[in-house]
């Protein structure tokens, strides 16, 4: 959002009324009648949104949009406290996946998010997630107005009463994915993901959906050659923090990535990487825990990603896709700015402190262990 012109005016108005009284400019040492600086306006906006994965997944992306314009010249963050809350809303509690659509009849569940938050926060499991599927329910009732009302008031009530009592906000990591083209000519195209990243060869989900009823003696003769050829990079997570490089190479028909944790136990910032092996390879483990990872293909193939399990973000011919913690703007520009001046890292305390770039969804007691 570019300020206007009113905004910069408005902005310049309140330096000078800090500066002096009457909008005579004052030093600010040595003039015992300067007054006291006026406090600074704080504004609370506070942005509720309704839906599942695929919502907060745009959530995320205009968040960091956000961040990266504020980085730039700090404006809506200055005089803006922004809190964010989220109403699960679903038609069912598992709906088919994009990318498996009208091919298997497993089911994902897009409140995976709405879920985990339930799992940590009893308080949000009972009022929050409980709306899910009543709100959709609550539109298609053709009943009297009264009734209409009633349920009206009772959704307004239920959404106040979270906006004004949730002040604990639970972090989900956003993590910055760089997608690299067959075509030469087609810039590479840098997004977010909060939730799920999956990558998919079609044509061969295709052909395994059409094996299902096979003998299983043409089965294991396929399997051997249904999948492509594709090689991961990623980096380990320990609990000592001990990173360690490794490479594989696999046949598969997709790979699964999720930054949801499952349950309490698994680490909340970490990936978990499944992949649709038809011969899965001997001593590999079933998932990898990662928080860097590098997908590409090895043979004369592109493959299909979805985030967050949109439609809408979806992208085709893709060679190869690149996963990293998202780092919060204006920590890199602070970075490349310091940069110019020193070689050196981060020192102190600095180093420290956590550089990504999180959403917070408010709550009403956090993560309870």
């Amino acid at each position: 959002m570019k300020p206007s012109v009113s905004d910069n005016i408005a902005l310049m108005q309140d330096s000078l009324e800090e500066l002096g009284a009457g909008g005579t400019l004052q030093r600010k040492a040595g003039n015992s009648s300067t007054p006291f600086p006026k406090q600074q306006r704080h504004f609370t906006a506070r942005i509720l949104v309704m839906g599942d994965d695929r919502v907060l997944g745009r959530l995320a992306k205009a968040y960091y949009s956000l961040r990266k314009r504020e980085a730039r010249r700090l404006f809506l963050t200055m005089k803006v406290n922004l809190q964010m809350y989220y109403v699960p809303v679903s038609d069912e509690p598992a709906v088919t996946s994009p990318v498996k659509e009208n091919i298997s009849p497993g089911k994902t569940d897009l409140c995976a998010l709405a879920a985990y938050l339930g799992r940590v926060d009893p308080w949000y499991e009972c009022n929050i997630n409980s709306l899910g599927c009543m709100i959709p329910k609550l539109a298609k009732m053709q009943s009297s107005s009264s009734r209409t009302s009633e349920s009206s008031s009772f959704l307004k009530d239920v959404v106040s009463y979270y906006t004004r009592t949730a002040m604990q906000p639970v972090y989900f990591s956003i993590y910055s994915v760089k997608l690299t083209f067959s075509c030469l000519t087609k810039e590479p195209v840098e997004d977010v993901f909060v939730s799920h990243l999956e990558v998919a060869f079609p044509e061969f989900q295709l052909f395994t959906a059409a094996l299902k009823d096979a003998p299983v003696r043409h089965k294991k003769s396929v399997a051997e050659i249904c999948g492509a050829v594709i090689s991961i990079n990623y980096r380990t997570v320990s609990l000592s923090n001990r990173e360690v490089d490794k490479a594989i190479t696999l046949r598969t028909t997709g790979v699964h990535i999720n930054a949801v944790p499952s349950n309490e136990a698994e680490d909340f910032d970490c990936l978990t990487v499944t992949c649709d092996c038809p011969k899965p390879k001997l001593g590999m483990a079933p998932k990898l825990r990662t928080c860097n990872i590098k997908i590409r293909t090895l043979e004369n193939r592109t493959f299909t990603v979805y985030l967050d399990k949109d439609s809408r973000r979806t992208f085709k011919d893709v060679q190869s896709v690149e996963v990293c913690p998202c780092l919060d703007p204006g920590y890199c520009i602070q970075k490349t700015a310091k940069s110019k001046f020193s070689l050196q890292e981060d020192t102190g305390l600095s180093k420290y402190i956590s550089k990504g770039l999180p959403l917070p969804i408010n709550t009403f007691a956090g993560i309870i262990h």
